[in-house]
């Protein structure tokens, strides 16, 4: 567990709200998702955040319980190489606009035993990356597809598991801590 340099005590310790379990890309790719968030952002008045994928979300429970459920995920994951895909949206702020991420057995496996550990809802699940929240309409969506671009062809492979607070608006979302996944 290594915790983020920008997390206080307090988050570890205490009950710190709304938490959500991410994989992130690194490096080349993540900075080039990152310059179109933060552009699409500037561009049209939407929130900034980090690249990501979701893995689970809705957690709910004390810090030190989540490190050791944590840890247990991370230690079952398997090796996986993520691709990016198409360019999609949906009538949702936070899948306005997207990158799909082809699913894999081990992404879908990781998320499963994410879901169980945390003891979530199995929710219909959409690997992808987001590049925009914002409610805006079809046809604008469509333009700005076409201005990013209508295909992802990237690839990255995951190293960590990021536990992420995210109560609040999206520019207040921060990493409280990240484990390596074992695998790798």
């Amino acid at each position: 567990m290594v915790p983020d340099k920008n997390s206080s005590l307090d988050e570890m310790q205490g009950d710190g709200g709304e938490f959500a379990l991410w994989l992130k890309p690194e490096s080349e790719v993540y900075d080039i998702l990152k310059r179109i968030i933060d552009r699409l952002a500037a561009d049209f008045g939407a929130p900034v955040f980090e690249p990501h994928i979701t893995l689970a979300s809705g957690i709910r429970m004390p810090v030190d319980e989540m490190v050791g459920r944590l840890e247990s995920v991370a230690k079952s994951a398997d090796p996986m190489t993520l691709y990016l895909g198409d360019t999609d949206f949906r009538d949702s702020f936070y899948r306005s606009l997207f990158v799909r991420i082809a699913p894999n057995d081990a992404l879908l496996a990781l998320r499963e035993r994410s879901l169980r550990e945390f003891r979530l809802d199995h929710e219909p699940y959409l690997p992808h990356i987001s590049l925009m929240y914002k409610e805006i309409d079809s046809g604008k969506k469509m333009q700005i597809i076409e201005r990013v671009g209508k295909r992802f062809d990237l690839v990255f492979i995951p190293d960590k598991i990021h536990l992420v607070r995210v109560s609040g608006p999206a520019e207040t979302w921060h990493e409280l801590l990240h484990v390596p996944l074992v695998a790798h």
